[in-house]
């Protein structure tokens, strides 16, 4: 069975869809698999080919590569993507990254071992513990059930690409962000100036939080530049290597609305959440690749998107 085609598992999210157009505009293929509809317009939109809502197991992969032939790499961003839900319900989210990497993993093993598999993972493993920008090899300690769900699939793919010789490389991404991401800070605070009859929006935490933002067109230039060398990693760092407090994200987000609200912060820090998630991008720029969206430049583009879209 010929080996020419690119599989995005959880293709259906932010990333994903990102992902699947950046990797189409380089003349490849592109399936998907994972939860939700889609329709025959929405593919095309995104650049599937083909999508499949279904389960990430072996009866459904079986199915894909019956249609797709067998996968060149897959992506597999399927999986918890928040630690809010995490916390809400940890079994979820226990299922839906754990179970599945172990689902797919074994079915590269039985069927598909030549295919390389490129697997995303969370700053969030790394923990509250560090000051300075985190390098690949530091140790951390997770602070949620996410972190330490995403650190168990590090260790599946470890115990595979150890024990079976699979060709895996996990990225730990860092804040993704990006027009048409409906959740997390940039989203809540729009939501809030959207919302807003006063002269100021209150955030939780203190806003001294530190955080390593990294546009979602650079997250997918990562991701689909590691498929497309022989070389492999067994982890990189998927960030901009740039400290950038909330509060002066809350700031960027304000003047690109056009309004003059002050920020105002609860002094309420979710327990656990770190005051530094930033990446040591040394590895990554060894590599050649370096983030090229600026961050004001970003959220100017979210700020123009949460205004025009479709309620």
């Amino acid at each position: 069975m010929t080996m020419n085609s690119i599989w995005i598992t959880g293709g259906k999210g932010f990333i994903g869809r990102n992902l699947a157009k950046t990797i189409a505009s380089n003349q490849k293929k592109v399936f998907g698999i994972g939860h939700g509809s889609w329709s025959q317009e929405d593919c095309i939109q995104w650049s599937y080919e083909s999508w499949m809502n279904a389960e990430i197991d072996f009866a459904s992969l079986n199915h894909l590569a019956s249609q797709a032939g067998l996968p060149e790499t897959i992506y597999h961003l399927a999986g918890g993507s928040a630690v809010g839900p995490s916390i809400q319900n940890p079994y979820e989210d226990f299922q839906r990254t754990v179970d599945t990497t172990a689902r797919l993993l074994e079915w590269v093993r039985q069927v598909s071992p030549k295919t390389k598999v490129i697997g995303t993972s969370s700053a969030a493993v790394y923990g509250s513990s560090f000051d300075c920008p985190i390098k690949e090899n530091d140790l951390g300690h997770p602070y949620s059930p996410y972190g330490f769900h995403k650190s168990m699939l590090e260790k599946l793919f470890d115990s595979y690409r150890e024990s079976f010789d699979l060709n895996t490389t996990i990225v730990r991404l860092f804040s993704v962000y990006g027009a048409g991401l409906e959740k997390q800070l940039l989203w809540d605070i729009c939501q809030k100036l959207s919302k807003s009859e006063g002269d100021k929006i209150v955030l939780n935490g203190t806003g001294m939080e530190l955080r390593d933002w990294l546009h979602v067109s650079d997250a997918a230039n990562l991701l689909c530049s590691l498929g497309n060398r022989d070389v492999s990693l067994d982890v990189i760092n998927g960030g901009t290597g740039i400290a950038t407090s909330i509060h002066s994200v809350a700031k960027l987000v304000v003047a690109a609305w056009g309004k003059h609200h002050a920020v105002e912060f609860s002094g309420v820090a979710r327990k656990g959440d770190p005051q530094s998630l930033v990446a040591d991008t040394s590895l990554a720029t060894s590599f050649g690749h370096n983030a090229q969206v600026p961050l004001a430049e970003g959220i100017k583009e979210v700020v123009d998107w949460f205004k025009v879209r479709k309620h």
